[in-house]
């Protein structure tokens, strides 16, 4: 899931989390039960996905969000203003924390640092249990202070206190979203948005309680299936799609297909000279043009400097044009390392050539179906040897 993708699709999820309410007064009773369970059974889930694949983030979302589940059935008890202060102290503490979650870096789960994360969540939640009871008053005042008394600002039961929490969390994530896009970020925060909206609705809607609680549990679980699929299938560095789709692809092939294989020309030189950094920018530059290449080519990174591209429905013919014509736009364009790395000692001269620009060349090879080449392996490592011959022929050149 890319970034702009990622974020448009957890605006939506919200957007149907809240409309999709007014489907609930259609189910029948008998599943009403399975409802209300849901957001534990997610719970769990969350436990078992996020071990398995090593989010720590998941869990302690998860569990923040199904304390906030319980929140109801332990505050029967309360009249009506310990209610309501203590709606606004558990929003604050929701608030905070999903914030800090935003800015954890992954530190594994039964790790020091992991298990500390947990017992950091709970100790809050203890204090926080110890002040209501021990300081009323205090609580009260912190609680219901007015910081802004000219505007008289409140919202739903939220007071000014919680409100400025909110709106500072708000400020914080988005700008740090901007400047580094997380998916499971922007999952968590709008599953604390979805909590927010649930925390406003009346006591007796508690099926709709239970279906948001169950939005937000489930949001970040769906971002870690995709974002495992995009880990085995997306190669990070080149956005293109990496070994193992293209073996699945070439599964899926009929009869009439060219497989090129491609490298860039003299790369270990390239590193040597601009460094390893720079390089990358490279091959990040080439990724982004292979997606540009005619005749419904879809290219994939094989390894290394190695990229292949799959031509489906082509002949050979209209498959080396296409591949020629690559070749000689990457050969005629400059590329600007961002990056420089180059190995000389004195500074001065490193920061001259930062915005250096360079060219490269690649080579190509590539190979058809036909009576000899009958699958698509055998095609794939002709068009590596081909590969090799257009190397022998002093690169920058298409070979077959």
């Amino acid at each position: 899931m890319n970034k702009p993708f990622s974020l448009s699709f957890h605006i939506a999820f919200f957007v149907w989390a809240i409309f999709s309410l007014s489907l609930i007064v259609d189910i029948p009773g008998k599943y009403l039960p399975i409802l209300e369970i849901l957001p534990f059974a997610l719970l769990g889930l969350a436990f078992i996905l996020g071990y398995r694949f090593n989010r720590s983030l998941v869990i302690y979302s998860a569990v923040l969000f199904i304390l906030v589940y319980a929140y109801p059935s332990v505050s029967d008890q309360l009249n009506k203003e310990q209610y309501y202060l203590s709606l606004n102290t558990l929003v604050i503490f929701l608030v905070m924390n999903v914030t800090l979650l935003c800015f954890y870096c992954e530190r594994g789960i039964f790790t020091l640092i992991g298990m500390s994360r947990f017992v950091f969540i709970f100790a809050q939640l203890g204090a926080i249990i110890w002040f209501v009871e021990a300081q009323p008053v205090l609580w009260k005042s912190l609680i219901l202070q007015t910081i802004f008394p000219a505007l008289e600002i409140k919202l739903a039961f939220f007071e000014q206190v919680t409100l400025l929490v909110i709106l500072s969390s708000i400020i914080l994530i988005s700008s740090s979203y901007l400047t580094r896009a997380n998916p499971f970020r922007s999952a968590i925060f709008v599953s604390m948005l979805i909590c927010l909206y649930a925390i406003t609705l009346p006591a007796k809607e508690m099926l709709s309680y239970s279906a948001l609680l169950s939005y937000a549990l489930l949001l970040p679980l769906l971002t870690l299936i995709s974002e495992s699929y995009r880990m085995a299938f997306i190669d990070e560095l080149t956005n293109l799609p990496g070994r193992r789709a293209l073996n699945e692809a070439m599964d899926k092939l009929g009869k009439n297909y060219v497989i090129a294989m491609l490298d860039v020309d003299h790369f270990k030189k390239f590193n040597d000279t601009y460094g390893h950094d720079a390089g990358d920018d490279v091959l990040q530059l080439l990724g982004s043009r292979l997606k540009l290449v005619k005749g419904g080519g879809k290219p994939f990174r094989y390894g290394g400097e190695e990229f292949a591209i799959l031509f489906s429905g082509v002949t050979l013919k209209e498959a080396k044009e296409h591949l020629d014509n690559l070749r000689e736009e990457i050969a005629t364009k400059k590329f600007a390392l961002r990056k420089q790395e180059r190995r000389n000692k004195n500074s001065s001269v490193a920061k001259k050539k930062k915005q250096r620009h360079v060219s490269v060349t690649i080579s190509i090879g590539f190979a058809q179906q036909n009576d000899k080449l009958t699958s698509p392996a055998a095609v794939l490592k002709a068009s590596d040897k081909a590969l090799y011959r257009a190397k022998k022929k002093g690169r920058n050149c298409v070979s077959k």
